[in-house]
C-alpha cells in the first residue's frame, strides 16, 4: 500500500471539517526579476499553530541573503497564514514587491512551476516550515506535502545552479528529505536529524531558542541591532526569529528517537561540493556578527561556533564547543560531541541509523515512528564536519570559493 496515499486520506478524513488557510503569494526584490541572476528562494511552509513564523525565519534569513550578496535576487514564496494584508505588509517593509497572489493552495506541483518561471539559477533554496519523516514538508495543506519519493521534489535538481545549496530548516529533515535530495540534485543539502525550534537573538549577543525558561532570566530581546546585518534591525519580540535543532532527540507525536544531532548535517554525493557548501551556509545565516564575502577567519570562526555548538540556557555546552573548535580539539577526539543524547553516525550521503514509520499506528493514535540502528558505530559527525569547515575557511580566504 503507498504510505502517502493511504496517510494523506485519512487526514483528509479527519481534518474534513477543519477550516484550510487559501491563497498563497511569491514576492521579489527587486520586484522585477531578470532572467538567467542568481537568485535565492525561500519557502515558508504554512504555520499553523506557528502562525506567520515561518514567514517571518524567510523574511529574516532573506534580509541576510541582501546583505551579504547583494548581487542576487530574492523570492519569498509562502502561503497565507494570518492575514493577507498583514503579511503583505511585512514584506513591503522588508523591501519586497509582490508578483503573484493567487487564491488557491500553495501545492508542490504550484511551487515548481513557480520556480521555474523565475528563469533564473536557485543559487540557494531554503524551506521554513512543518515537516515529519514518513510524509514530508508542508507547504499548506497537511493533506498535500512535497515528499523525498515525489516527483515534483525531483524535478528540484533541475533549478539548482551548480554551486546551490538546499536548507530544510524543519524537524526531522535530515532523515529522508534531505540525503534523497542530495542524491538526486547532487547538491548539498542540510537537513535536522531532531526537531527545530526558533531562536531570538538576546541582549547578551548570542541567540536562545525563544521559549520562557530556555534563556537566561537577566536576559531581554535585543531590540535595535546592526549585530546581524550592518543595517540596523529592529529585532524586539518575535521579529527575528530563525530556525535550528534543539540538543537533544525527537520526542513528540511521531516518535521517541534514540539519536539525533544539535546542528544541521550536509548531505552531498560529491565531497569535493562539501566545503563549499558549509561556508555558503555559514554566510547565508542569521548570526552572531555581520559578514560579508570580504570576512576576516576570526568572524568567520564565530558564526560557525553559533550554528555548530548548542543553544543552552547556562552556555556550558556552547562554551565548552567554542573551547573545542578554537582549540581544533575535533582533529585529535573523532567522537566529540556536545549533544544531550547519543549522536547519529553518518557519512556523507547516509546515516548508521533510519527511521521506520508504521502508517497504522498513527491512525489507532500510536507513535507511528522509531529509530533503528543499521550498524553499531559512534558517531564522528561533529569531527568531520568541522573538518570539512576548515576546509572551506582555508578556500574561502584565499579565494578560490565560487559563491
Amino acid at each position: 500500500m503507498n504510505l502517502k496515499v493511504f496517510f494523506g486520506t485519512f487526514l483528509c478524513l479527519a481534518g474534513f471539517w477543519t477550516p484550510q488557510a487559501k491563497a498563497y503569494f511569491i514576492a521579489s526584490e527587486p520586484a522585477t526579476i531578470r532572467a538567467g541572476v542568481p537568485t535565492d528562494v525561500f519557502v515558508a511552509g504554512f504555520g499553523a499553530d506557528q502562525g506567520n513564523q515561518f514567514l517571518k525565519a524567510a523574511i529574516l534569513a532573506a534580509k541576510v541573503s541582501r546583505d551579504r550578496f547583494p548581487e542576487r535576487q530574492r523570492v519569498i514564496i509562502s502561503p497565507v497564514n494570518e492575514n493577507f494584508e498583514g503579511e503583505r505588509a511585512q514584506l513591503a517593509n522588508a523591501g519586497f514587491g509582490f508578483r503573484k497572489a493567487d487564491k488557491d493552495d500553495l501545492v508542490k506541483a504550484r511551487l515548481i512551476l513557480a520556480m521555474k518561471y523565475l528563469n533564473a539559477p536557485l543559487s540557494s533554496l531554503q524551506f521554513f516550515g512543518h515537516a515529519n519523516t514518513y510524509n514530508g514538508f508542508r507547504l499548506q495543506d497537511k493533506r498535500d506535502r512535497i515528499n523525498h519519493e515525489d516527483e515534483e521534489f525531483a524535478q528540484i535538481g533541475s533549478l539548482l545552479a551548480p554551486n546551490a545549496i538546499v536548507v530544510i530548516n524543519s524537524c526531522n529533515s535530515g532523515w529522508l528529505l534531505a540525503p534523497t535530495g542530495a542524491k538526486l540534485w547532487r547538491r548539498p543539502v542540510f537537513g535536522s536529524l531532531t526537531s527545530s525550534d526558533f531562536h531570538e537573538p538576546m541582549s547578551d549577543g548570542l541567540w536562545y531558542e525563544h521559549n520562557p525558561g530556555s534563556f537566561p532570566e537577566n536576559l531581554t530581546r535585543i531590540g535595535q541591532t546592526t549585530s546581524v546585518i550592518r543595517e540596523s534591525l529592529d529585532c524586539g519580540t518575535r521579529k527575528c526569529l530563525r530556525l535550528r535543532p534543539v540538543n537533544t532527540p525527537y520526542s513528540d507525536d511521531f516518535g521517541r528517537f534514540s539519536k539525533g544531532l544539535g546542528f544541521y548535517k550536509v548531505f552531498s554525493p560529491v565531497e569535493s561540493l562539501i566545503p563549499q557548501a558549509l561556508v555558503h551556509y555559514t554566510l547565508i545565516s542569521p548570526t552572531v556578527t555581520p559578514l560579508s564575502k570580504q570576512s576576516s577567519r576570526e568572524d568567520m570562526i564565530k558564526a560557525v561556533v553559533d550554528w555548530m555548538c548548542p543553544v543552552d540556557k547556562s552556555s556550558k555546552k556552547r562554551n565548552a564547543c567554542r573551547e573545542a573548535i578554537e582549540t581544533r580539539a575535533y582533529e585529535s577526539n573523532k567522537t566529540l560531541n556536545f549533544f544531550s543524547g547519543t549522536p547519529i553516525a553518518c557519512g556523507n550521503t547516509s546515516c548508521a541509523t533510519i527511521v521506520k514509520c508504521n502508517v497504522f499506528k498513527a491512525v489507532v493514535g500510536a507513535v507511528p515512528c522509531k529509530t533503528v540502528d543499521l550498524d553499531d558505530v559512534k558517531s564522528t559527525v561533529f569531527s568531520d564536519q568541522m573538518k570539512q569547515i576548515m576546509k572551506g575557511l582555508d578556500l574561502f580566504e584565499s579565494g578560490q570559493l565560487k559563491l
